[in-house]
């Protein structure tokens, strides 16, 4: 999935079951690293509560 936001920007989601939560984290390549690590948190998260 694209979404176009800007250039170089990157936007992370996640999806569970049916249900796709966007902007997890967001970020330029100076912060990809750290963005997908708390993309991931969020994620795990949402799954546990679910």
């Amino acid at each position: 999935m694209k979404i176009d936001v800007g250039p170089g920007y990157r936007v992370y989601y996640t999806r569970i079951g049916d249900t796709t939560y966007f902007l997890l984290a967001g970020g330029d390549k100076s912060t990809q690293s750290k963005d997908i690590i708390r993309a991931k948190r969020l994620s795990k998260g949402l799954k546990e509560d679910n």
